[in-house]
């Protein structure tokens, strides 16, 4: 985009006020947040259609816990990551009986 163009679009500005620099600051915003739920889909399109792009790591731990001691378990990110899009937990809950008796 040229300078010429960039200056017509901004010229509105000159005349506003604090309350519709606000505004437009909110709309354009919004914006940003519509363009990347765009960009985010356009990504899923391209997992759906190449397998490569879409990989599942399984992590296990196993521990007692309670609700003194979490149970706290670490996954790590591959180097080459840059974008996480989504992340599913699952876990199973189990009695289990103390070793120590008191």
């Amino acid at each position: 985009m040229e300078q010429n163009e960039i200056n017509k679009i901004l010229q509105p500005l000159n005349n506003a006020n604090a309350q519709d620099i606000e505004a437009l600051k909110e709309d354009l915003r919004i914006v940003k947040f519509k363009l990347q739920e765009l960009l985010d889909e356009i990504d899923m399109l391209r997992a759906r259609n190449v397998a490569e792009y879409r990989d599942v790591y399984v992590f296990n731990d196993v521990g007692n816990l309670d609700a003194d001691n979490p149970l706290i378990m670490d996954f790590e990110l591959i180097e080459g990551m840059t974008k996480l899009i989504e992340c599913k937990v699952s876990f199973r809950i189990r009695n289990f009986r103390s070793s120590v008796t008191l």
